[in-house]
Order: C-alpha cells, then structure tokens, then sequence
C-alpha cells in the first residue's frame, strides 16, 4: 500500500464534509488554551498525511491540495467562529472554561502518550517527562505571567509568532497558551 493511499483514495461530499469538520475541530484546537489543534490533528489522522506532503511537496501535489482544502476551510472557520465565543465565554465564565481546558488537556494525554509510545520508550524519554513536569510545575509556582510576559517590540513579535508556528506545528503544544503567556 502506498504511503500517500489516504489521501489518494476516491473523494466523495461526505469524506470532503468530514474533513471540513475535522479542520473545524483543529481551528479551536489552535485557540482554546490547553488544547493544542496539533493534537486533534493527530487524533483525526490529519497530522502524518500533512507532514508527508510537506515534506515532499511535488509528489502528488495536486491531489494533495484537494485533499487539504476542505481542512483548511474548517480550520479558518474554527478559528473565527469560536474566537468570537471564546471571549464571550472568558468574560462571564473564567473559571468554568478554565476547568473545561484542563479537562480538554487531561483528555488529549492518552492518545497522545499511545501515539508517541509506538515506537516504544527508554529512559531517556521516562527523564525528559519528568524533568519537564517539575520545570513546568515550577514557572507555575513561581507565577507564569511575571516570567513570560514580554515588552512589545520587533524582535518580541518575532519571537511570538515563531513560538505560535511551532506550537501549531508540534502535537501538544497549545499556541493560545504562548499568547496568553506572551500577553
């Protein structure tokens, strides 16, 4: 079977739907703080066929387009439809939304921890975890904003976006967190 099958398969309205709604799906993912669209991507199937055609760009890439533009499309519509709501939600219900993105975290890490465990793991990874949870355990104690906050300038924006792509980019990383850290 050809690595590019799922991609290359017959298209009909109800896939190019369900795509649609997946990349709607990954679009809050990218704006809810705690979930990370990378993640959903993964859990759609979305993320190895994306990878793929960007790392080899010119191989199929006409079917490769038609394939990712219903999850474009959904992916803009996520983004602009619930940021509109996700304000709204934030002004009036801080602390249930804030309970709800931990939720939305705390649901991701087991398919996340299946998928990156399949290739198995050493002790290596077992000590990049935990070295990670107590940093991270450890700018929250000390108070995230006073550490991250950044003074507007050329180079601070830079830096926001390159870290924004990035979290886009990798599974687990949620954008929204750095512009909220990033103030």
């Amino acid at each position: 079977m050809e690595e590019n099958q799922i991609i290359l398969e017959k298209d009909n309205p109800t896939r190019w739907l369900i795509r649609m709604l997946k990349g709607v799906a990954v679009g809050i993912g990218a704006i809810l703080p705690g979930l990370s669209g990378g993640v959903l991507a993964v859990i759609f199937n979305i993320y190895d066929p994306l990878l793929k055609f960007l790392g080899n760009i010119k191989k199929n890439f006409m079917a490769n387009v038609r394939y990712f533009i219903p999850i474009g499309i959904g992916g803009v519509l996520g983004v602009v439809v619930f940021s509109v709501f996700v304000e709204k939600a934030f002004g009036q219900y801080a602390a249930q939304f804030t309970c709800l993105f931990i939720g939305f975290v705390a649901g991701t890490f087991p398919s996340l921890f299946r998928t990156a465990g399949k290739e198995g793991r050493n002790g290596g990874d077992w000590l990049t975890l935990i070295v990670s949870a107590i940093f991270i355990l450890l700018i929250m104690m000390m108070g995230s904003a006073k550490l991250t906050q950044i003074q507007p300038s050329f180079l601070a924006w830079i830096f926001s976006g390159a870290m924004v792509g990035l979290g886009m980019i990798v599974p687990g990383m949620s954008p929204s967190n750095f512009l909220i850290y990033f103030g």
